[in-house]
C-alpha cells in the first residue's frame, strides 16, 4: 500500500525532473472498444484536463510564470489537427504505449514546436482514464535534418549537371546512384537503372564486371573500356564502387 509519505516522495521526484513530465486526465473515460475515429473525438473531446505537470513542463511551453500549467486546457498546446490526430492513431495502434511518438504542439506564445512523446496510459474495462508521459523538443533535429536533406540535394544537382556520366553501385552490387549524363551514354532511365545490376543496363559487360571485382579486392582505382565507353572506376568508403564513364575518343583527347 503506497503511503502518504511514498505520495510525497514520488512527487517530489516527478517535480524535480529537467525532462517535462505531464499527465492529463479524462472527465469522461474514452471508450476503447469503439472504431479508431470515434477514439480520436473522443480524445479531443471527453473533457482532457492536466492532472499533474511539473515545473519543466511549464517551461517548455513558456508559460508564464505567474499561471498554473493544470489551470490551461490541453487544446492550448495539442489542439486537435490532422497531424496530432494521426498521432492518437498511432497511441491506438501501440495500445497507448510508445516512446518517441511525433507530435506537434504549440507553445503558449502561439510558436508551433515539433515534440516527441513517450506516453503509457491507465486503461481499465475497456476505458482509457488517464495518459502521462515525457515531452522532447526535437525542432533542432528536425532543422538539422533540413540541412542535410538541402546539401544532398545540391550534391544531387551538382552530379545531375556534370557533363560525364557518373554512376555508383552500392554492397549489394546493384546501382543506387546515376546521373543524366550516364542515363543518355547508356541509353537507360534513372528508374530503369536504379536497383538493378550494372551488367543489366551495359552491353558486354563482362570486362566492366572484371574491373568492378578487381577495384573491390584491391581498393584501388582502375580503367576500362567497354563498347566505347571509357570507365573510370574508384572504390566507395562503405561499399561498392563509383564509376565515372565517357566516349573513349573524349577519354582519350582529355589525357
Amino acid at each position: 500500500m503506497t503511503t502518504d509519505t511514498d505520495d510525497a516522495v514520488l512527487r517530489a521526484i516527478f517535480q524535480a525532473q529537467n525532462d517535462a513530465c505531464w499527465c492529463m486526465e479524462f472527465a469522461r473515460p474514452v471508450d476503447l472498444t469503439v472504431p479508431d475515429h470515434e477514439i480520436v473525438r473522443q480524445v479531443f473531446e471527453n473533457d482532457p484536463h492536466w492532472r499533474l505537470t511539473n515545473p519543466a513542463m511549464a517551461r517548455f511551453y513558456r508559460l508564464d510564470p505567474s499561471e498554473r500549467f493544470e489551470d490551461r486546457h490541453p487544446s492550448e498546446i495539442f489542439p486537435r489537427s490532422p497531424q496530432n490526430e494521426d498521432y492518437v492513431l498511432t497511441l491506438i495502434a501501440s495500445g497507448f504505449e510508445v516512446d518517441a511518438a511525433p507530435a506537434i504542439d504549440r507553445r503558449h506564445d502561439g510558436t508551433e514546436i515539433y515534440v516527441e512523446n513517450d506516453v503509457r496510459a491507465h486503461i481499465r474495462d475497456g476505458k482509457l482514464l488517464r495518459m502521462f508521459g515525457v515531452v522532447r523538443n526535437v525542432d533542432k533535429h528536425r532543422h538539422r535534418e533540413a540541412q542535410i536533406r538541402t546539401v544532398l540535394d545540391s550534391q544531387v544537382d551538382i552530379l545531375s549537371a556534370l557533363p560525364m556520366g557518373v554512376l555508383a553501385t552500392g554492397a549489394g552490387g546493384q546501382i543506387d546512384m546515376i546521373n543524366r549524363a550516364a542515363e543518355r551514354l547508356l541509353d537507360v532511365s534513372f528508374e530503369q537503372a536504379i536497383g538493378q545490376g550494372v551488367d543489366s543496363i551495359v552491353p558486354g559487360a563482362h570486362p566492366l564486371l572484371a574491373a568492378i571485382e578487381d577495384v573491390l579486392a584491391q581498393s584501388h582505382t582502375r580503367a576500362v573500356t567497354v563498347d566505347g565507353l571509357s570507365w573510370s572506376i574508384a572504390p566507395r568508403l562503405d561499399a561498392g564502387v563509383v564509376a565515372v564513364l565517357q566516349h573513349a575518343e573524349q577519354a582519350e583527347a582529355a589525357e
